[in-house]
């Protein structure tokens, strides 16, 4: 990553890495303010129940289609070209739609706390590249 004081870019699709063992998410920008994560679904990888207690999440949906899913309310469609609203502390889960692959960007803040809703685990979640935070 480059230093905090420099401008950069980063190509979505370029830096892309798919896996058919689970979702990909990997760190592309990080600064004193905020961290922008991308994930990369193969049809139908889940991201599992969880919440952010203490910050709000915003996703955009660079490529395909999937859902939100909320543990108290209805579930969400998204599609390539939305952006998504993810208020703190509501369990929800992420899922790709059957047919194709999904990107998408989410932005937080550094350090941000996600707590895993209690229960089995029943598949892998993620996978992450090699050197990635955990």
């Amino acid at each position: 990553m480059a230093e905090l004081d420099d401008a950069y870019t980063v190509n979505v699709t370029e830096v892309a890495a798919f896996s058919a063992d689970a979702r990909v998410n990997q760190e592309l920008m990080s600064t004193k303010d905020a961290v922008v994560h991308l994930n990369c679904y193969e049809p139908g990888q889940v991201t599992p129940m969880h919440k952010n207690p203490n910050e709000d999440e915003v996703l955009y949906i660079v490529e395909g289609s999937g859902e939100v899913t909320f543990e108290v309310k209805e579930t969400l469609t998204i599609n390539a070209g939305d952006l998504v609203c993810l208020p703190a502390d509501q369990y929800h889960s992420i899922q790709a739609g059957p047919d194709g692959r999904m990107m998408l960007l989410y932005f937080m803040k550094p350090e941000y706390m996600s707590e895993r809703r209690p229960g089995p685990k029943p598949f892998p979640a993620i996978k992450r590249l090699p050197g990635e935070r955990g």
